[in-house]
């Protein structure tokens, strides 16, 4: 394959995978259809199957790209704090943001979140990465980090769901990144303290 039609070939899953995010964030994912997401990518019908045998194939990869780059965009605002600590409740407050602020958008990432091996291998190490950073710097305290890891993404997709179902609001986003640091062996003055300073902003999106 030339360099050319590689392009071309990324450009066209990449214009699948943005469609089937506006379908299944506007219309829900058992509503939403493959013929509306190749409408609302531009192309033919019979174009969808050359990157996609099934609807929950291509749920799965659009909830993925949707996480990764999310995780990608927290992680630049985050790129000049040094400690693990405050990057890890920058992280789970941006996600419980956007259920509060995108709730179609975090609707859909948490349908296929909660059982995806591809979400749990590309979005995690995100998390991952900067417990493992509190862990060198010695802020967190912790028996085991796949019981971290468990606990981190248990609870974060537990408040994301809360939020979502309307039994919490803003005051839950600081409330639960704090319960999270404190779990990870943080004073609960500390905990505090990070869960409630001011979040550096969002890179744009790119192409936006």
């Amino acid at each position: 394959m030339t360099k050319s039609a590689s392009s071309k070939r990324d450009r066209t899953r990449r214009q699948l995978l943005d469609a089937a995010v506006k379908v299944f964030a506007a219309h829900g994912v058992e509503a939403g259809t493959i013929q509306e997401i190749a409408t609302v990518a531009g192309v033919a019908n019979g174009t969808f199957y050359n990157y996609f045998q099934t609807k929950e194939e291509i749920m799965e990869a659009a909830a993925v790209a949707v996480g990764v780059d999310y995780c990608k965009r927290i992680a630049a605002s985050a790129a000049h704090i040094p400690d693990g600590a405050e990057r890890m409740s920058i992280g789970g407050r941006r996600y419980m943001l956007m259920a509060l602020e995108q709730p179609e958008l975090a609707r859909f990432a948490m349908s296929v979140a909660i059982f995806s091996p591809v979400w749990a291998a590309q979005v995690e190490p995100f998390i991952r990465a900067d417990l493992m950073l509190g862990i060198r710097q010695k802020r967190f305290h912790v028996a085991s980090v796949p019981a971290a890891m468990d606990m981190i993404t248990g609870t974060n997709y537990a408040g994301i769901n809360s939020i979502l179902a309307g039994r919490a609001g803003k005051s839950h986003v600081a409330t639960l990144s704090a319960t999270i640091l404190r779990g990870l062996g943080m004073t609960p003055k500390d905990a505090d303290d990070i869960a409630r300073r001011p979040l550096p902003p969002m890179p744009p999106i790119a192409g936006e």
